[in-house]
């Protein structure tokens, strides 16, 4: 438990192992010293040279970045009928994703085993994964929820992510660049439509022996990040743990061949969390960065 009145800061790179970019810049954000944890992506396209990363610097704390959309499954298509469209990939969108769940044409066991392969995949490899999320936050639909909390006890995997974004619109909207203005209400839209799920959420998570982050920030400011956004979101820390969502990365040729909105953006977020100005920032107001690890001692 945390120190009652205790200001905790966990800093989150989502996406590793999804280029060799990403995980560079991830190590460089890393080695600067404000962000002490990532999730990986387990059939990212850059999953080995990840796992070599994080052997090389043993202190940062890695959790599984659970994929149901968009890339290709770990387990063969004939393992986990209808999860797979015929190109080979996991459904287009979360939107899909929810539609096949309720429909049925997606089965809750075939979740399960894809689910299960991503994580002993991490596992088999040598890793500890400390914390779950999920690309683009299909874990808190309800058919998938359940499978997740089942496979954390499982495998004694004690955080995972409540993805209920606390952005207000009052507090940063007016620190936001014009153009990226239309991304970020429309980000914001998504964040407030997966509140819908909020509660659910918390009862599944209710007994569970699993622990949440107190307060999450990251879905409206995904692609908005920039110093003065950081700068009052430090100010906005409150007690307990509070987690960031961030995309640190580098706009090379394997990422911009990829399907992903976040190109140069990437290396803007890498910037902001490799400067000293943040990490003195968040040390004057008295917040303690650490990990979901630290955290669980």
């Amino acid at each position: 438990m945390v120190e009652v009145g205790r200001r905790v800061l966990i800093i989150n790179a989502d996406d590793l192992g999804y280029t060799r970019g990403v995980n560079e810049a991830i190590r460089q954000c890393f080695v600067a010293g404000c962000l002490r944890s990532a999730t990986l992506m387990v059939n990212g396209y850059a999953f080995d040279h990840a796992v070599g990363m994080l052997r090389d610097n043993e202190g940062l704390d890695v959790g599984v970045h659970l994929v149901l959309t968009e890339l290709p499954p770990v387990l063969s298509s004939s393992k986990i009928r209808g999860l797979v469209h015929e190109n080979g990939c996991l459904p287009a969108t979360p939107g899909e994703l929810a539609a096949s769940l309720l429909c049925g044409a997606i089965s809750k066991d075939a979740v399960r085993l894809e689910l299960t392969a991503q994580i002993t995949k991490v596992l088999d490899h040598g890793l500890k994964p400390t914390h779950l999320d999920s690309h683009k936050h299909v874990h808190v639909l309800p058919q998938v929820l359940e499978t997740v909390v089942e496979l954390a006890r499982k495998y004694s995997i004690r955080w995972v992510r409540s993805p209920f974004d606390r952005t207000s619109v009052l507090c940063v909207g007016r620190l936001i660049e014009r153009e990226r203005i239309p991304s970020f209400c429309m980000q914001h839209l998504k964040a407030k439509l997966l509140h819908a799920c909020r509660r659910g959420f918390t009862g599944e998570m209710r007994g569970s022996n699993l622990r949440n982050p107190d307060h999450f920030f990251g879905i409206s400011l995904t692609g908005a990040w920039n110093e003065a956004v950081m700068v009052r979101l430090v100010k906005e820390v409150r007690p307990g743990v509070t987690e960031w969502m961030v995309h640190p990365g580098d706009c090379d040729g394997d990422l911009i061949r990829l399907k992903t909105r976040l190109l140069k953006q990437r290396e803007t977020e890498r910037d902001l969390l490799m400067s000293s100005e943040l990490k003195d920032h968040i040390a004057r107001l008295g917040i303690t960065l650490s990990s979901f690890r630290t955290e669980d001692k």
